[in-house]
């Protein structure tokens, strides 16, 4: 079947890599792939071009193996006076042609070269530029011609037939794919469906953006690559079960264990630095240190050790009781690397700048020396930069401190930050005891091994907080302390306006005294912030500051709805607000739309202390970070909870392994990294764009995850239903 897979998509590249020639680069528009040692782009009029040096090279997507028309066009921007450039062109270092860019009336001039293209283990054909330099006085480069677009055309005789190393990376592509279906517990149908889906998407990318996408095929084959080896580690820790099905055929389903998914998670949070690595082997220049090298090779001995020991204890038991002791120390094992990786996530954290922590900061120190808090035109020009723009109250706990040594502050605001951290962790293991002791533990490890928290302490923000009065929220509620939890939640709003949205799930659950609590703790809270800081910053926060924060932007960090849809069609690397007002209401649109689903699914009435009870809850934190207009990475240290919860659900029961993989992938991909783990601050093109939304697509399973939890309670005969109407696509395990 993999066989079948790797010819599916070998096939379906053949047909669209006809269509991807003559190939065009325009020089200074998002080639960083492509050029090396060249200066910076600069733009005359409408164009974009580059300075060659001495020695400029361009990586050219490999041609069939034959000859290809190599064609440059150059400009000699020398001033009068000055003896013209003589260059020298190579490919794949034979020797094109040495000429000297003359000048001509109409500035461009065009050279066309034969090349010769040979078979190489490699995506490109490399054309080096060498240049004699000219340097212009209080000009230090060294200045060689200007280059403005180079294209490269196969001869027709071999054009249709794409170059072995294109073959091999679509078959690997295909067959992997197939592999990793299997592995996942896909049947023959979906085998197919996965390698014929891969290939489609593959053979329209090279139609219509061949240069976004022909560079990078290897890449794309090192994703399900990835992905086995992770589903291999997996199957050889986590028993996997095979049960029969409802429905009028019985079918074979893969299922594990509800209380063996730390395991998985954890398994899939490595496998994001792995395909870091399988990037930077590419090529890509990504801030990956060698710390992830030593603490990954920690955390495989100690589930190495972890095995081992489980292995030595179990060597005596029965199968079945051997395999839930390995399964039992390789959490602890996984739980024991997480702890480590943790312990450096935070020593770097509070080795960082605080970026946020000094907006605030300042702002609060502004303000006691008789200015403001807000900078009203700041906020106008761009508030989703480096403004203040949080409520008066935020800003008040700031006074006291503001003519201490700041540096001093910034690390007992990290030291609280850790201690609210080690708080939530203490009360997720409280409120939903009993737990065995060992699993709650390295449960709670594993969870809270993720960057966004990391960062938080980080930048100096406030999302632990908010976690922790969110966490603290829930647990009043299964207490039947509705009135407290309501005005937790209303502090929670003092600091960012994003709990707010928690009054429709008080609302919907008929929790009024929470929504009294909220009442009363706004009341007083507000009544404490204008008592301190007086009435005039309300105002200017209500009536000049709220009115002026809306909106959307393409800046990388805004993993939401609305972030993702602006990235289609504005730069992702500059924080301004996003201006196309059709597109920006779509995307709040299709965040009503979500919100609406996630109110529908918490109609249904679910005992305060269950957990169906709380993953309704977790769907609004979900929400704070996906359905906004705009929230940073770091705010997803909010669904260190949700993921929490939804494990507890699951704890006591079997789950299908589809379902399980894709909650594993949806926590790494939230979990690990950031705005750099897998980019620099260049756009390369389409993959670029769609790849550093990964946490949005994320959270994006995460919800979906939470709506079939809730489905299957809100209508318990949807899934035979489902059954009947849908083939099982699962296999068993011999």
């Amino acid at each position: 079947m993999a066989l079948l897979g790797g010819l599916v998509v070998t096939l379906l590249l053949a047909l669209a890599y006809p269509t991807a020639w003559p190939l065009t680069i325009d020089v200074g528009v998002r080639d960083a792939r492509f050029v090396s040692g060249f200066h910076e782009p600069e733009q005359f009029g409408d164009t974009l071009f580059r300075w060659t040096t001495g020695r400029s090279e361009l990586a050219l997507p490999r041609a069939p193996t034959g000859q290809a028309i190599v064609m440059l066009r150059l400009l000699n921007g020398y001033p009068e006076g000055q003896p013209d450039p003589r260059l020298t062109i190579s490919m794949d270092q034979r020797t094109l042609g040495s000429f000297e860019a003359t000048r001509k009336p109409s500035g461009v001039r065009r050279y066309i070269f034969l090349a010769p293209i040979s078979e190489r283990a490699d995506w490109a054909s490399h054309l080096l530029i060498e240049s004699t330099t000219y340097t212009p006085a209080g000009d230090p480069r060294p200045l060689g011609a200007v280059l403005d677009r180079v294209s490269i055309t196969p001869t027709l005789r071999s054009a249709n037939i794409p170059p072995l190393w294109l073959i091999g990376a679509a078959f690997a592509l295909g067959a992997l794919t197939v592999l990793a279906v299997a592995l996942g517990g896909g049947g023959s149908i979906a085998m197919l469906a996965g390698a014929l889906g891969v290939g489609l998407l593959l053979a329209i990318g090279i139609v219509l953006q061949p240069l976004a996408i022909l560079p990078f095929v290897q890449r794309l084959a090192a994703i399900p690559a990835v992905g086995c080896l992770g589903l291999l580690v997996i199957r050889a820790l986590v028993p996997i079960s095979s049960i029969d099905t409802a429905g009028s055929i019985v079918r074979k389903q893969l299922t594990v264990r509800g209380s063996d998914l730390p395991v998985l998670l954890a398994v899939a949070w490595w496998m994001l630095p792995l395909f870091q690595w399988a990037q930077i082997r590419d090529g890509a220049s990504i801030g990956v240190g060698d710390e992830t090298f030593w603490l990954g090779a920690s955390t495989l001995l100690a589930l190495a050790i972890g095995v081992g020991i489980a292995m030595l204890r179990g060597r005596q038991l029965p199968l079945a009781e051997r395999r839930a002791l390995i399964v039992r120390y390789a959490l602890i094992g996984l739980a024991a690397g997480a702890a480590i990786h943790l312990s450096y996530a935070l020593w770097y954290a509070f080795t960082r700048s605080g970026k946020d922590f000094w907006i605030l900061f300042k702002g609060a120190r502004e303000w006691v020396n008789g200015g403001s808090l807000y900078d009203l035109q700041a906020v106008v020009t761009n508030h989703v930069g480096a403004v203040f723009k949080v409520p008066p109250f935020y800003g008040m706990l700031f006074t006291p401190f503001v003519f201490q040594d700041g540096e001093r502050i910034l690390l007992y605001h990290r030291i609280i930050n850790v201690g609210l951290m080690v708080a939530t962790g203490l009360i997720w293991l409280r409120m939903f005891r009993p737990l065995p002791r060992w699993w709650g533990i390295a449960t709670l490890l594993i969870l809270l091994n993720s960057r966004p928290l990391a960062d938080t302490i980080a930048f100096g923000q406030i999302d632990l907080m908010l976690l922790f009065l969110l966490t603290c929220a829930l647990w009043a509620m299964r207490s039947e302390r509705d009135g407290l939890a309501g005005a937790l939640v209303a502090l929670g709003t003092l600091f960012k306006v994003y709990p707010l949205i928690l009054l429709a799930f008080f609302v919907l659950k008929g929790r009024w005294r929470a929504v009294g609590g909220f009442l009363v703790g706004m009341l007083v809270f507000n009544g404490i912030a204008i008592a301190v800081m007086g009435w005039e910053m309300h105002r200017v926060y209500l009536l000049e500051v709220i009115p002026r924060i809306g909106g959307t932007t393409s800046w990388v960090e805004n993993q939401t709805i609305s972030g993702f849809l602006a990235r289609l069609v504005d730069t992702p690397f500059d924080a301004h607000i996003f201006a196309n007002r059709p597109l920006s209401l779509f995307g709040t649109a299709l965040s009503g739309l979500l919100t609406l689903a996630a109110c529908w699914l918490t109609l249904r009435p679910a005992e305060g202390r269950s957990t169906t009870f709380a993953l309704q809850y977790a769907q609004f934190l979900l929400l704070m970070v996906l359905a906004v207009p705009a929230a940073w990475m770091h705010y997803e240290t909010l669904l260190v909870l949700p993921f929490g919860l939804i494990l507890l659900h699951l704890r006591e029961r079997m789950v299908s392994l589809p379902r399980a993989l894709v909650l594993a992938l949806a926590f790494a991909l939230v979990s690990y990294g950031n705005q750099w783990s897998f980019n620099g601050t260049t756009v390369m093109g389409f993959l670029t764009i769609m790849g550093i939304s990964y946490k949005f697509y994320g959270m994006l399973l995460f919800s979906g995850l939470l709506t079939v939890c809730l489905l299957e309670q809100r209508m318990p005969a949807l899934v035979p239903m489902l059954t009947r109407l849908v083939p099982r696509m699962g296999r068993s395990v011999s």
